[in-house]
């Protein structure tokens, strides 16, 4: 019987501890090993005690939840770090700099005055995370003390703009080491212009014979991503420079509220302006717009125009926002070449979308690596389902991205 994923709980409400560790542990595979109420002391029972994953609030008194998950990052980088955070605007932008600084997802506390209710969702919220970290396995590095600030209280407060080429803190993904670096990575230079890129041969029934090279110039750009995304497009659009030629649109896997922070953080960190996307909103060149929390988003078009249109329609794949909803709305209005891209995520969003798209024999598709991935699972289907013309590391996503908007 497999050893199960050691984890503690890091919250300083007393009865929501509790709620956690009882959600935690309705999923198999996981035993909730200690708890803190407060950052300092969890970093305390982390120097002293073997953990894998540390379920971490983002309001506490002493020390809030981004100053221990930095510490966590850089002496714990084998500790895999989910963020339970409250529904507000603050929270959100304090989980969105979280994600940036290597934590490997978040959940919300759920809304429900019923005790079973709130249980209920939070397991519903952390049973695919936790699933997917059991998968990997036990990964207990060295117990080393850490060495931490003067105690004295320091209420949360929303972060600082980031700033593009230090922000990110190293984490650990999925099929690499501790030490291999998750962010702040040296950005790839760009590909000489004009230069086709050649396919790549993929897993599967490959669409495109490897040898080949896209001759044709994208007119939109799609991309896909779920966990481990907002940090992947502050790096893919970073190695993008402002002013794109073509329009982009953009689904990342968040609930309400929280897509209006991560536009705002993209927008900083990377030059270019990427908006939350409105209903029967414009689509226009330069634009970027991101799929709002919540809510699908797919396009029309009127007249010679593509408009944007929102609804609050079932989920799809377990998903709302949904990569395939977008990516099937384009297929049906959409014409023109399109550079389909898609990044790190659970599940298999996406796929479906991407072979509506490709049955044009217009649409281009990155995946990216598995090596590059929080979790390789959306690139993995479109790969082996034989959809993915080109699978590239992150690092160097932006640049290729630039080269074929050239092409």
């Amino acid at each position: 019987m497999p050893t199960p994923l050691r984890i503690m709980v890091v919250d300083d409400t007393t009865t929501y501890r509790m709620i956690v560790r009882q959600s935690a542990e309705a999923v198999a595979g996981i035993e909730v090993v200690d708890f803190a109420s407060n950052g300092r002391i969890a970093l305390d029972k982390l120097s002293r005690m073997a953990v894998d994953v540390v379920l971490l609030d983002v309001e506490m008194p002493e020390m809030d939840g981004l100053t221990t998950l930095r510490h966590i990052v850089q002496q714990y980088p084998h500790i895999d770090v989910v963020m339970v955070s409250g529904a507000s605007h603050t929270n959100a932008d304090i989980v969105v700099e979280c994600l940036n600084s290597g934590a490997f997802d978040f959940v919300t506390k759920p809304l429900e005055s019923d005790m079973d209710r709130s249980k209920g969702a939070l397991i519903a919220s952390l049973k695919p995370i936790l699933t997917v970290l059991s998968r990997k396995g036990r990964r207990l590095g060295p117990v080393v003390p850490v060495r931490l600030p003067p105690a004295h209280p320091s209420p949360v407060s929303a972060p600082a703009s980031p700033d593009p080429a230090n922000h990110l803190l190293p984490t650990t993904a999925i099929g690499q080491t501790p030490t291999a670096p998750q962010a702040g990575a040296t950005r790839a230079a760009l590909p000489t212009p004009n230069r086709k890129v050649a396919v790549a041969r993929t897993v599967g029934q490959a669409r495109t014979p490897p040898d080949a090279v896209w001759d044709q110039k994208p007119a939109m750009l799609l991309i896909g991503s779920s966990t481990g995304g907002p940090a992947a497009l502050t790096r893919l659009l970073s190695g993008i420079p402002p002013g794109l030629s073509i329009p982009a649109m953009i689904v990342q896997h968040m609930p309400p509220m929280f897509t209006a922070s991560l536009a705002a953080q993209l927008t900083r960190s990377t030059g270019h302006d990427v908006q939350e996307a409105g209903h029967d909103q414009a689509i226009e060149a330069g634009k970027i717009l991101l799929a709002p929390g919540g809510r699908h988003l797919s396009v029309k078009r009127q007249g010679t125009l593509l408009r944007t249109v929102l609804n609050d329609g079932p989920k799809v794949n377990g998903c709302r926002p949904s990569v395939d909803v977008l990516f099937m709305s384009v297929m049906a209005s959409f014409a023109e070449p399109v550079l389909a891209v898609i990044l790190t995520g659970m599940g298999n969003d996406g796929a479906n979308g991407v072979k509506g798209l490709k049955r044009s024999g217009r649409t281009y598709c990155l995946t990216q690596s598995r090596e590059s991935c929080v979790v390789y699972g959306m690139p993995r289907v479109v790969e082996e389902m034989g959809l993915s013309d080109l699978s590239i590391a992150l690092e160097q996503m932006g640049a290729t991205i630039s080269a074929l908007c050239r092409s």
